[in-house]
């Protein structure tokens, strides 16, 4: 029997500040910290953002081998053409291959080495992240909300998605947006990729808006749209500042916002992980 590769999850919306980059670092965490998968995080944002919280988190749990800034990111991994030296230990079973600013020249080297062909630029980072597939149980992608070079070669590297769905009119519409431009990219480029999950995200109870967008999003979605909803909390923004923490009181037990925060992520990885296996046919 074959080993078995990596589930390989890119994390998508064609709208900014929805909690995408949020939704692969708490759901990374939670899977190498609670279930104890072999996971890793693949940031292709040049902006970083999942780079840095994921450094501070690594502070806070004593890993004290990471550079002050990373020496080699995704850059270099891609230039070089050897993914080995990107690869940084974040917790146990977690790692991190880091993207900064100087990755905003990955679509123009993608055009000079590939000019006029796309699929070639595909393959070339399929080729340069497969052996990874061998070494990890779980990989989460994180890339930026714009349809580019970037979340293209993503979405031919993945198997699954997981789309965010802010509850706002225009989230809804950058979620189905997505979706469109999956399928157009399945049939375009004859690649496999299934949304594997929708995550109503930052939802607040009382404000009708917010449940009116919810139901429309049940109703185009059906059972896609998990049951889980990550309400507004301040621990989550906390940790784009602080990295992520799981604080232990006097008692002996998980600091209470802490506590929710995690649980919340545990429960969406738990629906992810029931809606892959009834994809995969595993149920």
């Amino acid at each position: 029997m074959a080993n078995k590769k990596a589930e390989t999850y890119v994390v998508g919306n064609f709208k900014g500040g929805v909690g995408k980059s949020t939704t692969v670092q708490m759901l990374s965490f939670e899977s190498a910290y609670q279930t104890e998968r072999k996971t890793l995080v693949i940031d292709l944002d040049p902006q970083g953002n999942t780079s840095d919280v994921l450094k501070l988190t690594a502070e806070n749990f004593g890993t004290h081998d990471l550079p002050d800034e990373f020496d080699n990111t995704i850059w270099e991994a891609v230039r070089g053409g050897d993914i080995n030296d990107s690869i940084y230990s974040i917790i146990p079973k977690l790692d991190l291959i880091p993207a900064n600013i100087s990755f905003s020249d990955f679509p123009d080297y993608m055009i000079e080495k590939y000019p006029s062909d796309k699929l070639a630029q595909f393959q070339y980072m399929e080729k340069l992240f497969a052996p990874l597939k061998d070494i990890y149980d779980v990989i989460y992608i994180d890339v930026p909300p714009t349809i580019s070079t970037y979340s293209n070669a993503a979405m031919y590297v993945a198997e699954y998605v997981i789309v965010i769905l802010q509850t706002q009119v225009k989230s809804l519409k950058g979620a189905q947006n997505y979706i469109d431009y999956m399928n157009f990219f399945i049939e375009q480029y004859d690649t496999s990729l299934e949304v594997v999950g929708i995550v109503p995200f930052m939802m607040q109870k009382r404000d009708s808006v917010d449940q009116e967008i919810y139901h429309a999003a049940r109703d185009l979605y059906g059972n896609h749209l998990l049951d889980t909803v990550v309400l507004n909390q301040s621990r989550l923004k906390r940790y784009d500042g602080s990295g992520i923490t799981y604080e232990i009181n006097k008692n002996g037990k998980v600091e209470q916002w802490d506590r929710r925060a995690h649980e919340v992520f545990l429960s969406i990885l738990d629906e992810i992980d029931q809606h892959r296996r009834l994809l995969s046919g595993e149920e």
